[in-house]
């Protein structure tokens, strides 16, 4: 019994490291679209070289946007893999899904930001599209594991810890579907809705903390 409770503890262990993986292999490959301005000839001055790092100005907000969002998804799932117990093929495949959309993001990111200049709305709709399946995904494996019956989870049976953390998993992709709504009529209004995404988390930890206080000591204490 101490082994097979070992085998399950290890085969989750496996899981949560092989993501950790791809999503640290995808933060690093954001920055690697940025390419070094290259001024050709042995005579150049200093303007033509800030002119050519400003031109990458806009790879830098993608860069920065695309980080974030990243960063924000490898910290919510590391938080997801504290309450699971269990494995199922199930939980594995969805989680690889979930790992699809991340490796598409360094590629997204950098179709966006290239064209961002040009207001493209193909670029932007892409872009959004990865963002929002990335978070649909999210919440489906949070879903999934916080589902009693396919007991995969120790410390979600308080429905409102999934609850909790099953908003906030779809707080970003309904943020950046409404940026591509609002790009239809103004664009350069829309680049700037996705940094509502904080505010609109404020408001989410504002209202579990005001009903359901609880959750806030269990979450940082699961049982495992």
């Amino acid at each position: 019994m101490l082994n097979h409770d070992l085998k399950k503890e290890f085969q989750v262990e496996r899981i949560a490291f092989f993501s950790d993986a791809v999503f640290a292999i995808a933060i690093t490959l954001l920055i690697i679209e940025i390419k070094v301005p290259e001024l050709h000839g042995e005579h150049f001055k200093d303007s033509d070289l800030a002119r050519s790092l400003g031109h990458l100005i806009p790879k830098f907000i993608g860069f920065i946007v695309s980080f974030f969002v990243i960063g924000s998804y490898w910290a919510h799932h590391h938080v997801l893999f504290k309450y699971v117990e269990h494995y199922s093929p199930k939980l594995v495949w969805n989680n690889m899904f979930l790992l699809f959309s991340i490796v598409l993001m360094p590629f997204s990111s950098a179709f966006y930001s290239e064209y961002w200049i040009y207001l493209s709305s193909v670029s932007l709709g892409f872009y959004v599209i990865n963002i929002s399946l990335t978070g649909f995904l999210h919440y489906r494996l949070w879903a999934i594991v916080s589902d009693p019956k396919n007991h995969l989870s120790v410390g979600l049976e308080n429905p409102a810890v999934a609850s909790y953390y099953k908003t906030r998993a779809i707080v970003t992709p309904v943020v950046f579907l409404l940026c591509f709504l609002v790009s239809l009529k103004n664009m350069m209004l829309a680049y700037w809705v996705p940094a509502t995404i904080f505010i609109f988390m404020m408001f989410v930890s504002k209202y579990y903390r005001k009903h359901h206080p609880e959750i806030f000591v269990k979450q940082h204490n699961p049982s495992k």
